[in-house]
């Protein structure tokens, strides 16, 4: 057995299919199936249950632990020796929230690319805590995400502190408060309540997503009993249902001006002040080493954080 070995079963264990691991492997689908036949057999055990939708074994549940070390242990050596040799080449994998992604990304990796071209970027999308739990896993090097305190094994730095807003169109609002429509949405933003906001039907961020867990507990806090109207994992697309009036959605105060642009006399967008910003992190796991591209790619999310207006 090898590291090949485990990469083969790691991603046979998250894909849950050997047709998609072998198509994200590159190799066929018969020379996976017989590589992880051959562990079975050195083993000597059945590592996973060859049906749809496929399921590890207990042993392989067991055997899943020990490749996810032992990947991580061999990504932490070659970026230590890569270090130790100069060589700033190897691939960074960054976990980030999509909405996230837009809003930092484009402007950090053309940077980061400038500064070190042999960096190949694998930019892994995902809700707030699964990025959190991938980390940890060692499924990628580091994330950009709401990291809570406590969790042992990880470094975390603060990058910024995110403003969330409440953006529903205009039309929604008088369809639903007619000429008090303003005044609703003078109300909230004075007080930060949701509570003048009864029968506002609301779009929101699924329960594992950090925005979606505030907008929660802003709507409990303020005493409303809702069914949400939508749930998605991505902001961009609560706030093209907001703009055809479907409902107000709760999203960084950046995307919402970047979305609503010219949109502005059409669509309002409510501060809910100090109880509504989020911790923004940097995060990677702890080691006696840590691979200098990890850090010099935080210090470029940072410095570029440092340079923009603070969200109010």
């Amino acid at each position: 057995m090898n590291f090949s070995s485990m990469q083969y079963f790691i991603a046979v264990a998250e894909e849950r299919s050997f047709t998609r691991a072998a198509q994200r492997l590159m190799v066929t689908q018969q020379t996976l199936s017989a590589h992880i036949a051959g562990v079975e057999r050195e083993l000597g055990v059945r590592l996973v249950n060859r049906k749809v939708p496929l399921t590890l074994t207990y042993a392989g549940e067991v055997l899943l632990g020990y490749a996810r070390r032992f990947e991580t242990d061999r990504r932490a050596m070659e970026q230590e020796f890569a270090d130790i040799s100069g060589d700033e080449r190897g691939l960074l994998a960054v976990g980030i929230a999509s909405t996230r992604g837009r809003l930092l990304l484009p402007r950090a990796l053309s940077a980061f690319h400038e500064l070190k071209p042999g960096v190949r970027i694998i930019v892994d999308e995902e809700e707030n805590e699964e990025l959190v739990e991938a980390l940890r896993e060692g499924r990628v090097d580091m994330v950009v995400a709401t990291v809570p305190k406590g969790v042992p094994g990880l470094e975390v730095r603060l990058l910024r502190t995110e403003q969330i807003v409440l953006v529903a169109s205009w039309q929604l609002l008088r369809d639903l408060y007619g000429s008090n429509g303003q005044a609703v949405a003078n109300e909230v933003m004075r007080t930060g309540s949701l509570a003048s906001l009864e029968g506002c039907p609301f779009l929101l961020l699924g329960r594992h997503d950090e925005p979606g867990d505030l907008s929660r507990r802003l709507i409990e806090e303020s005493g409303l009993e809702i069914e949400p109207a939508v749930v998605s994992s991505n902001s961009e697309t609560l706030m093209e249902l907001a703009t055809r009036n479907m409902g107000a959605t709760f999203v960084p105060i950046d995307l919402a001006r970047a979305m609503v642009g010219e949109s502005s006399s059409t669509m309002c967008v409510m501060n809910l002040g100090p109880a509504a910003r989020i911790d923004i992190h940097i995060a990677w796991r702890t080691s006696t080493h840590v691979w200098s591209v990890i850090t010099d790619f935080a210090d470029l999310l940072q410095s570029q954080a440092g340079e923009e207006e603070p969200s109010s």
